[in-house]
């Protein structure tokens, strides 16, 4: 056996060597031009050859060779970054480029299956066997079109300049200043239109129309957060109409952001009360006269109210907003560009047309980059494109736009590329979290190991990409203002670069997309246009779908699928969704998949499909917001799976495994669990990076956290008893060193009275929770506490950025002590937190808050500000 054993791996290295021989033949071509899908073979050779670095040490007897690979690998990024340079557009090599991506994958799921299971699996030699076949009979077709690797010399530049230098920065986007030129005119109309002057008091609708990428959102945000408006109306609302959109939800989130207490209430109603309800708002502000602002690109949509038609920028405003970007980094005011090169970006932004996002994208691509023979590459780039008609597939009002966005796309780094498509997964205005974003790029092996820096994880490194769309105005980011482990909180694509990202994923073979939101009877006829060669396929379903009449034939070409997400539109408002589809009802058939997450999807009524334990390859596992009674303990045999997400609605029994699925490095715990004869072990965990979710001594062994849990940068607990809030806080005060991020919610059972729970002195729990100085978010939940302890120690929560209080009952001289608190930025005094009659900033309190919410605090009769007091930005 050992004999077979060791000529199986030689079989495995010699394989492996092959594939990269064949990369290289394929990947070089002689002319000199973008090939835009070798970031494929890119992303499979660097996760072969961090599998095969991390797995070296099971493959008994072949060390060396194991090395030599991964030196070979290295090496191919070379030839890697040199094919990102070359297009095919023959179609004989576009051939080749989808069977070495093919044959890439195929390649890929040997290494895994091979490392964990190959002393068990008899055929493996076969299978090696037949890949090698057909990569050598590739070779030999690739050489029969003189396609051949070339040498050190025949390089080509992407066009512009040199990518690694020039986004070797660490910078981010939100220290750039928010760019807005020309459109002051534009806000001040507006404004004077929706408060109401005597020529539009009796036009409820404002419509603000122009073609796509001219900056309707950008003006109607400004306008929608002008003090003169916000001073004019009560209450607020904004909503995004997508072609999917459902009546009842609209109104159903109107609703909620007028009257957020009453969410709960909003949703158990049905629609002749949901339409009532929305017709006694809009009686009972007649007097002071509601108004709509709407965005949209459609005139006869416009035309409803009065219309106001947004214009393009004229030349003079295209190149002021093109040079602020360009040069972000030097001083608008005392900065000059030179004539020649201002020249040349007039030049460019008059084939822009005058968009504002066409003039952004560009401004990204040239970001700090003064060299004026960059500025004329690009331009005669996009005169190329222009005399193609290149990207122009949207007429002339979208060409300026789809060519500018073309260019912008080819002459993306390598790796970005596909961080880039795999925004297409997501569904139309859709705040997009960034956390989720990553972990799914780190699934697909698009963040590697290779691409870290000193002290960086890979979460650093995928925000770090993150931040590079967003610097070329490809991505719009929000910042995350109070977190100290995340920059940015989420993320969307415009709506234009959004069609043009879907338009891309299907060029690529990249991604199927499947949306079926608002479509009440779908048929199997309406799917027919989905790529079924695709390697990701999203499905986007909602409440109002019923099933198709073949359900399976959904899903069944798509067998070489390596993610696959089903996601209902749970937006908490409508409810759980029903099950749909329900075509997967084994998994063993899609063997390759990497990615399997489902949102809102229900288990109940049906079993979790088979199979799962079969999926050795998977790296993400979801069931956020599902209905899933039970987590199938097989599981536990998923070799390589770093996510398990776990926020499931309501309760769901979890088995005694997760402490040893060795691998787990984010992990996200269901906020109820039942409860069992044995807890769940969380020892073993020693990779894991982030724990977030409810801990309850109930239900998890959780002593001696501080010492199982070593690698741990992020803790967000919620806890509900005395023992997990102990357990917590020794993990923080022991082990807070490595934390980067770390939230505690702390909510009703919980008790600080000296006189619960027997002789346990609870009141000392409250002074060891304070006393934690790495503790950035707390959140009281409905935990009395009366009264703060004196402010009398140097760690007394030195790091928290921000406190949420919620029936906590504190008392006036408890201000005086939060006060004191160096880093606090944010305070929410929510209903029965203070019951004091004043609130009393005083001198030199509260030093960096920037924000105070006071809610529904009935004893609250005065705000005093002594001298030296705090500036702040209130919301009441």
């Amino acid at each position: 056996m050992a004999r077979v054993q060791e000529i199986t791996e030689a079989c495995f290295v010699n394989i492996a060597t092959t594939l990269i021989q064949a990369f290289a033949a394929l990947c070089l071509k002689k002319k000199k031009k973008k090939n835009a899908r070798s970031y494929i073979v890119s992303i499979v050779v660097g996760t072969i050859r961090d599998l095969l670095v991390e797995e070296a040490k099971f493959l008994s007897g072949v060390t060396n060779e194991v090395q030599e690979l991964s030196r070979e690998l290295i090496r191919m990024q070379c030839f890697l970054r040199d094919a990102d340079t070359r297009d095919h557009k023959d179609k004989t090599v576009e051939n080749f480029l989808r069977e070495i991506k093919k044959l890439s994958y195929r390649a890929e799921d040997i290494v895994e299956t091979f490392a964990v299971q190959g002393k068990a699996l008899h055929n493996i030699g076969l299978e090696i066997a037949n890949v090698k076949t057909d990569i050598s009979n590739l070779i030999t077709s690739l050489q029969t079109y003189d396609i051949k690797a070339a040498g050190k010399g025949d390089q080509s530049s992407s066009g512009a300049f040199d990518e690694d230098q020039r986004w070797a920065r660490q910078t981010y986007a939100h220290e750039v200043e928010e760019y807005f030129v020309g459109m002051e005119e534009d806000i001040k109309k507006l404004v004077s239109y929706v408060v109401g002057d005597d020529e539009t008091h009796h036009r409820p609708i404002v419509s603000v129309w122009g073609m796509g990428g001219l900056g309707k959102t950008t003006i109607a945000r400004k306008v929608y957060k002008h003090g003169d408006v916000r001073r004019r109306f009560d209450r607020f609302a904004w909503v995004c109409i997508t072609q999917q959109a459902q009546i009842k939800g609209i109104l159903q989130d109107i609703l909620i952001q007028f009257f957020p207490e009453k969410k709960e209430e909003v949703n158990d109603m049905d629609d002749r009360v949901l339409v009532g309800e929305i017709y006694r708002v809009q009686r009972d502000n007649r007097t002071r006269g509601s108004k709509i602002l709407l965005m949209t690109r459609t005139k006869e949509v416009a035309e409803i109210g009065l219309v106001y038609e947004l214009r393009c920028m004229n030349d003079e405003e295209s190149w002021e907003l093109l040079r602020k970007i360009a040069f972000s980094r030097k001083s608008v005011e005392g900065f000059k560009v030179e004539p020649d090169l201002e020249a040349v970006g007039i030049k460019m932004v008059r084939k822009c047309g005058g968009l504002p996002l066409a003039i952004s994208v560009l401004g990204g691509m040239l970001k700090d980059n003064g060299s004026l023979r960059d500025w004329k590459t690009v331009s005669k780039s996009i005169d190329l494109y222009l005399s193609k008609g290149e990207g122009n597939e949207e007429g002339s009002d979208g060409g300026a736009v789809a060519q500018v966005l073309s260019l912008s796309y080819n002459v993306l780094p390598y790796h970005l590329k596909p961080c880039f498509l795999y925004l297409s997964n997501f569904r139309e205005d859709e705040n997009i979290d960034v956390e989720q974003l990553y972990l799914l790029w780190i699934a697909e092996g698009m963040i590697i190991s290779e691409n870290r820096k000193n002290g960086e994880t890979l979460l650093d490194v995928a925000e770090r990409y993150l931040n590079e769309l967003s610097q070329r105005c490809m991505v719009q980011v929000e910042v995350n203002d109070f977190s100290t482990f995340r920059r940015f909180e989420s993320c969307h694509l415009h709506d234009v670069m959004r069609e043009f990202c879907l338009k891309k994923g299907r060029e690529e073979e990249f991604i199927g997309v499947i949306d079926v939101c608002g479509v009440e009877k779908p048929s199997l006829d309406s799917f027919s246009l989905i790529n079924k060669t695709a390697y990701r396929l999203v499905i986007h379903a909602s409440d109002n779908v019923e099933a198709p009449v073949n359900p399976d034939s959904l899903v069944e070409d798509y067998k070489q699928l390596r993610s696959l997400a089903i996601r209902y539109s749970d937006d908490g408002i409508s409810g759980m969704r029903i099950i749909w589809p329900m075509g997967i009802v084994n998994y063993r058939d899609f063997k390759s998949l990497r990615v399997l997450n489902f949102e809102a999807y229900e288990f109940w009524s049906i079993k979790l499909p088979e199979g799962l334990e079969k999926l050795i390859h998977l790296r993400l596992l979801s069931f956020k917001s599902c209905l899933l009674d039970e987590l199938p303990p097989s599981i536990v045999t998923l070799p390589f799976l770093q996510t398990l997400d776990l926020r499931v609605k309501y309760g769901i029994k979890l088995p005694n495994i997760l402490g040893k699925m060795k691998r787990l490095m984010y992990l996200y715990l269901p906020d109820f669990v039942e409860e069992s004869k044995e807890k769940v072990q969380l020892n073993g965990l020693s990779e894991l990076e982030i724990l977030e979710g409810s801990i309850k001594s109930s239900a998890y062994e959780i002593a001696h956290l501080h010492v199982l849990l070593t690698n741990l940068r992020s803790l967000k607990a919620s806890v509900a008893d005395n023992e997990s809030l102990c357990a917590i806080i020794d993990h923080l005060i022991k082990n807070g060193k490595n934390l980067q991020e770390t939230s505690l919610t702390i909510r009703d059972s919980v008790s600080f009275s000296s006189e619960h729970q027997g002789s346990t002195d609870n009141s000392a729990l409250l002074r060891k929770v304070l006393g934690c100085g790495n503790l950035h978010i707390l959140i009281f939940h409905k935990v009395k506490i009366s009264q703060f302890p004196p402010y009398d120690d140097d760690n007394f929560l030195q790091s928290l950025v921000q406190l949420k209080l919620r029936g906590t009952e504190i008392d006036e001289d408890s201000m005086e002590t939060l006060g004191k608190l160096p880093q606090l930025r944010s305070l929410l005094l929510l209903p029965g937190s203070y019951m004091g009659k004043e609130l009393i900033c005083h001198e030199l309190g509260f030093p960096r808050l920037e924000k105070l919410w006071l809610v529904e605090l009935p004893n609250l009769c005065c705000w005093r500000v002594d001298k030296g007091g705090w500036l702040i930005f209130l919301v009441w």
